[in-house]
């Protein structure tokens, strides 16, 4: 079976690697990976570094424009990235595409893969996060697929209302929360040599990204997380920056002016998978709004705060605390959960499935059906 594995950004090279590992070597595949967007921007991290050091090979690389985070910028590189793959498709035929997630980039990949006859494998579709445009690039891509790998039973609900056939739908569980046991973590102390840093506090992880509805509010919100955490002393902050979205500029800005006066504070462009999450396992706390504190950090028992609705309509397991963008509110949860430990009851990631990734390999095994190039149909709900 011939596959194409493609990567626009960060997040998902994290997701894919263990499946690209195995897609590599299992000779039952022939796998061209091919990465854009974000991998190869040095303003985001540079982050095709990591892909080289995994010795990952990668079969084509489409350099995009990320210099603008605006709407029009976006919608450019959207072009840009549709037309480069649409080419690359017209010499280089494969049995499935497989996408995973909601960026602009894979949605543009998927169009030009549709039209192109090729069935799409889509992983972590089905899933709902209200304030973001990621929601519909998610649902999108979805409808242009043939086969679904989702994290839990109600992301596979939502797609049969999307109108997609049940068989065609597996429940795998997350990549992120079945990766984590699969990654050597970095120890503290080798950690702080790596990002050349001393942890002598607490540590919070703030992840915080722009939310669509109201890019003002956003930065209300995060002026009001830097207010917060400016009184509460004694711990090492350490801030991600944002993908190339809409409004990231703006935050990326306003985060390294306020960092900069403070040695307790810190920011990183782009960690990498194992740095990210050898971080998160040696802090207290995640606050912010992104699909970590969601998908990755109960795997270490730890509480994420998940501010606004940026991440409304996902499934939260216990440790996932919801709270509003108040000033007030924020600081009495920070304060409540950097004191309180789990115990073993909660300790527990919904995501998680033990052979999320061998199970995902055998489906593309089994599913001969992915060949096929008829149109696929809009199943009602009461067939």
């Amino acid at each position: 079976m011939k596959v194409c594995v493609f990567s626009g950004s960060r997040s998902e090279y994290g997701l894919l690697k263990e499946l690209l590992k195995l897609l590599f070597k299992d000779s039952f595949f022939k796998t061209d990976f091919i990465v854009s967007g974000s991998h190869l921007s040095k303003k985001y991290g540079l982050s095709v570094k990591e892909i080289v050091d995994d010795k990952i090979k990668i079969k084509k690389k489409f350099v995009l424009d990320l210099k603008m985070s605006t709407a029009f910028g976006i919608c450019q590189n959207f072009s840009d990235i549709n037309s480069k793959i649409n080419n690359f498709f017209k010499t280089n035929k494969y049995d499935v595409l497989i996408l995973l997630g909601d960026r602009y980039e894979s949605l543009a990949v998927a169009i030009a893969g549709y039209i192109n006859r090729i069935p799409i494998a889509h992983i972590h579709g089905g899933e709902k996060t209200e304030d973001s445009l990621d929601d519909n690039y998610r649902h999108a891509i979805s409808k242009f697929s043939n086969f679904h790998f989702v994290s839990h039973p109600t992301n596979k609900k939502r797609l049969i209302q999307l109108g997609e056939n049940p068989q065609s739908i597996k429940v795998v569980g997350g990549l992120g929360a079945n990766s984590i046991s699969k990654i050597k973590l970095i120890n503290k102390k080798d950690l702080e040599k790596l990002l050349n840093i001393k942890l002598k506090y607490k540590v919070i992880v703030i992840n915080f990204y722009p939310e669509i509805s109201n890019i003002n509010k956003s930065i209300n919100t995060l002026k009001n997380i830097f207010k917060v955490i400016s009184s509460i002393k004694k711990i090492h902050y350490v801030f991600t920056l944002p993908s190339h979205d809409a409004g990231n500029n703006q935050f990326e800005n306003l985060i390294i002016k306020f960092i900069k006066n403070d040695k307790d504070y810190f920011f990183y462009k782009n960690l990498g998978q194992t740095k990210f999450l050898s971080l998160l396992k040696i802090s207290t706390l995640l606050i912010g709004n992104s699909s970590s504190g969601i998908l990755e950090m109960p795997s270490f028992g730890k509480y994420s705060i998940n501010i606004g609705d940026r991440q409304k309509g996902r499934i939260f397991s216990k440790t996932v605390i919801q709270c509003s963008s108040k000033e007030k509110e924020l600081k009495q949860k920070i304060n409540k959960y950097l004191k309180i430990k789990l115990s073993t009851t909660v300790n527990k990631n919904i995501y998680y499935k033990k052979n999320t990734y061998n199970e995902i390999i055998k489906q593309l095994k089994n599913q001969i059906f992915l060949r096929d190039n008829k149109i696929k149909k809009f199943r009602d709900i009461n067939q």
